[in-house]
């Protein structure tokens, strides 16, 4: 059997599965403005956070001392797996992607209210520093959140209508696998676009 014959359309699953993507989203967002609104977080950094910026920070500049192309490589490689490994962890009654996409939304709410407090326009920090790379890499973020929870809903919780688990399994299996191609191809982007565009742009703007 041909490996295309596998594959379901994309722009079919996105499209039934547009919920699983919108509750996905709403996790990350629910990180962010939890941060960000946090009045501990306001008036103090959060305990543990300035390790996480400084850990993120080192990682950055392992990547900056590579050319270019290979910090792509790099970023796209490091963003891809962590991704996957919250995809196919979905089946743990999807505590990873929930626990994952709460956390990312909530080092972007903890920076964007660290900018803030710091007297800088959060604008101008989204518009330059997030945004370029991010439509891609959020879109991305969310595809794989969508699929891992819907893998530990119904894998565990209640399986797909008129399917046992083990089928509800293989049925959302072949949608991760018919959506993966386009996973890479946002990745491959975000990290092209992060490194050409977001990384000059946030140099202008630095001291």
């Amino acid at each position: 059997m041909p490996v295309f014959s596998l594959l379901m359309p994309v722009k079919e699953l996105l499209r039934q599965n547009r919920n699983w993507v919108i509750l996905a989203a709403a996790f990350f967002a629910a990180g962010s403005l939890y941060a960000y609104l946090s009045p501990a977080f306001q008036a103090a950094p959060l305990p543990g956070l300035g390790g996480q910026f400084e850990e993120l920070e080192q990682l950055f500049k392992v990547f900056l001392d590579n050319p270019p192309v290979i910090t792509c490589l790099l970023v796209f490689v490091n963003n891809f797996v962590a991704m996957v490994q919250m995809l196919f962890l979905g089946v743990l009654a999807g505590l990873s992607p929930l626990a994952t996409l709460f956390l990312n939304g909530y080092l972007l709410g903890a920076v964007a209210a660290t900018f803030k407090a710091q007297g800088g326009p959060v604008w101008l920090m989204l518009l330059t520093g997030i945004l370029p790379h991010g439509i891609f890499e959020l879109f991305a973020l969310f595809l794989c959140g969508a699929f891992g929870l819907k893998f530990g809903y119904h894998c565990i919780a209640a399986p797909l209508p008129g399917k046992t688990r083990r089928q509800s399994f293989r049925e959302i299996w072949k949608e991760v696998v018919s959506v993966i191609p386009l996973v890479v191809i946002l990745l491959l982007a975000a990290a092209a676009i992060e490194i050409f565009v977001t990384a000059p742009l946030v140099a202008r703007l630095g001291p």
